[in-house]
């Protein structure tokens, strides 16, 4: 069995709030004391890798050298592997992940393999959901309805589960509520996690005014709904260390 849990965060349409929902899970697991390293696959800049300089590697997942570098690195140590693939390569990735065998492994319980799914607040976007369908019962799969930018989608789109997903699936649904805009801006000039933003962390970025104990106390309240919402959808059992699991 491939020792490494991982978890794929995308999307095929931009702008759905991916690396949000990535640091939202690194931040949770580092705070469950899980070990966790992550590819960002913003080649070659790297959003990611700006939060998280030390566990953030930059790969092409285009590319069949660096696919390989991720599949098989899953096999070293039990740490928590997070990939944030960016718009447009989540399929492609499932794809892959098809040829090579590691969906299969994964159906049969030789590996662990879960999907974080984004949708966004464009009704074309659900279109994505058909063509995962073949895939999602060969891994753990979770939608994730991002309301940090687009807190009146889910309110206009009241039928969502039930159209989409069916009546059986709409527990495994993850929503991570909405920020306030100037505290998720605060977050973003500092260059840090949440939960260091939160914890009043030296900033790796100037700032160029003293930091707020209101944007810092905004941020942890949705960090801590955020991570309930994770909890509820069994994340933290599903990557859980072999110790964890005796």
């Amino acid at each position: 069995m491939l020792a490494s849990p991982l978890v794929l965060v995308g999307a095929d349409k931009g702008g759905v709030g991916k690396t949000t929902v990535t640091r939202l899970l690194i931040d949770f697991l580092q705070m469950s004391n899980r070990a966790v390293r992550a590819y960002d696959t913003q080649a070659p800049t790297g959003a990611l890798k700006r939060f998280y300089p030390d566990i953030a590697q930059i790969i092409d997942i285009r590319d069949v050298r660096h696919q390989a570098r991720l599949v098989e690195s899953l096999t070293g140590h039990t740490a928590v592997t997070i990939v944030d693939l960016k718009a447009g390569q989540l399929m492609r990735t499932l794809r892959f992940m098809e040829d090579v065998g590691l969906l299969d492994a994964a159906e049969h319980g030789e590996a662990r393999v879960m999907v974080l799914h984004l949708i966004g607040a464009s009704v074309a976007s659900l279109s994505e959901l058909e063509e995962v369908g073949p895939y999602k019962n060969k891994c753990e799969y979770r939608v994730v309805k991002n309301c940090v930018n687009a807190s009146n989608f889910f309110r206009e789109n009241a039928g969502f589960s039930e159209r989409y997903l069916g009546e059986s699936d709409a527990s495994r649904e993850i929503i991570v509520p909405r920020l306030d805009p100037l505290a998720y801006e605060a977050v973003e000039l500092t260059g840090l996690p949440f939960s260091s933003f939160v914890f009043d962390e030296p900033a790796r970025a100037a700032e160029t005014r003293p930091r707020s104990f209101v944007l810092r106390g905004y941020v942890r309240t949705w960090l801590e709904r955020s991570w309930t919402n994770f909890e509820a959808a069994g994340l933290r059992s599903y990557v859980a260390s072999p110790s964890e699991q005796i």
